[in-house]
């Protein structure tokens, strides 16, 4: 075998590969989708061809996502998706820069992250209500030195870890106690 023909049949396989990787990504014509995901998918008929494989990909699995939850769960992310709606631009472009943040993130660090905001839904409402005003009535350069100590990983760590293992009445006087700090500085 001459090494012309054996370049070509090298390139040749490289394409096949190349070619082979792809085809999980096209998701093929609006019909071949199921019957269940074109009703769900049917607002997208009509541009369905144009989009590129990967949004008809996400749009699929997204289908297949909303198929999997019960009534219960749907109702909870039409609300969810109502929100959304509502929010004005620049808010959703916030919120998408501080995810496209958070994916960012080392794993320990977004755990850490995930465990806080477990802690924060685990208090009353009252209790959320009452550190989003305590937050609020801060001014602006109370907030930056609340932010820089919080900056510091060990620092924010040991806060942590005194908040996890107090009672309800202990985080109320270290909530006291910061808000009076936080006042004289």
């Amino acid at each position: 075998m001459t090494s012309r023909r054996r370049v070509r049949q090298g390139v040749g396989l490289v394409l096949a590969l190349l070619l082979s990787s792809a085809l999980p990504l096209w998701a093929g014509e609006f019909k071949e989708l199921n019957s269940q995901q074109q009703r769900i998918l049917q607002p997208f008929a009509q541009e369905w061809n144009t989009f590129s494989p990967e949004k008809q990909e996400r749009l699929r699995k997204g289908a297949d996502r909303w198929l999997s939850l019960n009534p219960e769960q749907r109702a909870e992310a039409k609300e969810r998706f109502q929100r959304w709606r509502n929010l004005k631009p620049e808010q959703r472009q916030w919120i998408r820069d501080r995810f496209e943040q958070f994916q960012k993130l080392p794993p320990e660090q977004k755990q850490r992250l995930r465990a806080a905001r477990e802690r924060f839904r685990q208090l009353s409402p009252e209790q959320r209500q009452e550190l989003r005003d305590r937050w609020q009535s801060l001014d602006p350069e109370q907030k930056a030195r609340f932010k820089q100590r919080l900056a510091d990983p060990q620092r924010r760590a040991r806060l942590l870890e005194r908040w996890d293992s107090a009672t309800p009445e202990e985080r109320q006087r270290l909530l006291d106690r910061w808000e009076k700090r936080m006042s004289r500085q």
